[in-house]
């Protein structure tokens, strides 16, 4: 029985290049969840700029540097996982088709207490000022870029040949909405549709740029929403 359990261990971790890949994956989601992702950490914890921080610097290492460096390792071709502008037209089009249609409800569910006191990560800091709130864009997108590039770019490029398109964006998107577990239940289960329009968007578009532009369009109207109906946009 033993020799049975581990002959089929060996067959679920083979071949050695998809292991690798899909390990790697859990293994960086799960520590990005418990040391970046504000998540696990909300309640108590007063937002500030240094958290803000401490969430992006974190994603930058776990969700973009560390699976780029491993891509370029095993000289995968990292170009091919949507590191480029892709089909503008069709990516310009559907972003601001899917923004048109997102930001209202935004503006609806901003209003909800536990959205006010979620968002934005930096509290009153981000709308002190336009130079605070131009620095938080800049900061917002570099963590959009990680963010992206782990779920619709390494994970999802990474497993399309092992088990196919459709699987590999199912896999995403469970991977995804898991890492919003302990935010706000509204957030939490729009993640799980989302998580799917951002795949296929980035499979047709053929690039990222479309899904981090969304995602960061989708964060900072929800921001300034947020900091608008709590008496915090640029008092």
């Amino acid at each position: 029985m033993l020799r049975a359990l581990v002959a089929e261990l060996i067959t679920l971790v083979s071949p050695a290049k998809p292991t690798l890949y899909l390990g790697l994956a859990l293994l960086l989601s799960s520590l990005y969840w418990y040391l970046g992702s504000p998540g696990p950490h909300l309640a108590g914890v007063p937002r500030s700029l240094e958290a803000a921080l401490a969430t992006i610097g974190w994603a930058l290492l776990l969700l973009l540097i560390v699976p780029l460096v491993v891509l370029l390792a095993c000289r995968e071709p990292w170009r091919e996982f949507g590191l480029g502008l892709g089909d503008v037209r069709f990516g310009a089009g559907a972003t601001a088709l899917l923004a048109l249609l997102v930001v209202p409800g935004l503006a609806l569910g901003a209003r909800l207490p536990e959205i006010q006191a979620t968002y934005p990560w930096p509290g009153a800091w981000a709308g002190a000022s336009v130079t605070n709130l131009l620095l938080w864009v800049l900061l917002y997108a570099a963590y959009y870029v990680a963010y992206e590039f782990f779920f619709r770019g390494f994970m999802l490029h990474t497993l399309k040949p092992l088990w196919g398109v459709k699987a590999a964006v199912w896999l995403q998107a469970v991977a995804s909405a898991l890492i919003h577990l302990g935010k706000p239940l509204p957030e939490m289960l729009l993640a799980i549709p989302f998580g799917f329009i951002f795949a296929v968007l980035a499979i047709r578009s053929r690039s990222l740029l479309w899904p981090i532009l969304l995602h960061l369009i989708i964060g900072l109207s929800n921001d300034l929403f947020s900091l608008y109906f709590q008496g915090l946009l640029l008092p």
